[in-house]
């Protein structure tokens, strides 16, 4: 009889073990999945990201008549700010983080459903059509729409089945996020303990949400990026491709554009000259994005095929202009739309 009692007692306590392990797991789940979503509702980029959007909402149907649509390329180098009464036209800036064409096309069809354009500018860079799928950047869209819908379609088209369990899961949807803000906790805490200089650690300058979604920047390329940290070493043009998705994507908001009686244009913004350099045979690259713009009897412009114009103090990073650097970038652009386009 003792012997079964000591086995009852012995299952008691193991199951009561995996009770509180199962309890433990679920409050440390719930801890995290509170922290991510809480980390990402605080990143500043995605905050501008709405603004971009709740100001576009805001407008009156057919207010505008241009909109520039594609990734941070985009809304660091068009700025309606300058090139609105360059060209007097009334335009909109719609780059959002690390945007694929798959974003890019279902925020085109957002901006349809109020405005109606007469020139969409897709702003294409190669760094974000090389892969089938990119979860953040999806997210990014999400956040700053705020439509539901939207969101439901999307993953429904476009994420792939094992992307759509995942995403369920915050702290694996918001770990990007998350971490970022770590970092910059502990960075506040080794400059007031250490008293380590911001200099080493942020550029110094403005970054801020300028007028119609457009990013001001005053910063410029960190001493690093010239060398050691420069993201385009190693890059080779040879082993560019770029993804049948992400080409389909494109092809969709032409023939979105298309339908609604829109010119579509196809531009690839610069990148800085000590970037330029790092790069091996970027003409494939361009030839590449010049194909797929003759494929869609779109017009297209790439910047870095302009030697000469402009220089390193004109970028913030080593792959984003600087407001200067937009300056330069709106009047070639505006040239070349008075040749090309209109």
């Amino acid at each position: 009889m003792g012997g079964n009692s000591y086995t009852s007692s012995s299952k008691f306590f193991r199951f009561f073990a995996f009770f509180i392990f199962l309890a433990m797991t679920a409050l440390s789940v719930r801890w995290l999945n509170s922290a991510y979503t809480q980390a990402a509702s605080l990143n500043k980029v995605n905050a501008w990201s709405k603004q971009r959007f709740d100001d576009f909402y805001a407008l009156p149907p057919d207010a505008i008549d241009t909109v520039f649509i594609g990734s941070s390329h985009s809304y660091c180098t068009f700025a309606p700010e300058i090139l609105d009464p360059r060209l007097g036209i009334e335009s909109y800036q719609f780059g959002m983080p690390l945007q694929h064409p798959d974003s890019t096309y279902y925020t085109l069809l957002e901006i349809f459903k109020t405005q109606k354009p007469k020139l969409v500018v897709m702003e294409l860079y190669w760094g974000v059509t090389a892969e089938d799928f990119e979860v953040k950047q999806a997210e990014a869209l999400f956040q700053a729409m705020g439509k539901p819908e939207v969101r439901d379609d999307y993953i429904k088209q476009v994420f792939p089945w094992n992307e759509k369990i995942k995403y369920q899961i915050p702290f694996i949807r918001f770990q990007a996020d998350y971490l970022a803000f770590l970092n910059s906790k502990i960075m506040d805490y080794a400059k007031s303990a250490f008293g380590v200089s911001s200099k080493a650690l942020v550029q110094e300058g403005v970054e801020r949400y300028s007028y119609r979604g457009f990013m001001y920047s005053d910063y410029q390329m960190l001493p690093g990026e010239f060398d050691e940290t420069n993201q385009f070493k190693g890059f080779d043009g040879k082993n560019f491709e770029m993804s049948k998705v992400q080409r389909d994507y494109v092809k969709k908001a032409a023939e979105l554009a298309r339908e609604n009686q829109a010119v579509f244009v196809l531009v690839t913004a610069p990148i800085s000259k000590v970037s330029l350099n790092f790069i091996k045979n970027y003409q494939l690259v361009n030839s590449g994005m010049a194909a797929l713009a003759e494929e869609l009897d779109a017009p297209y412009m790439d910047f870095n095929m302009a030697s000469g114009v402009f220089e390193d103090a004109n970028f913030r990073d080593d792959a984003h202009l600087n407001y200067s650097g937009a300056v330069i970038a709106n009047e070639m652009f505006a040239v070349w739309l008075e040749e090309n386009v209109f």
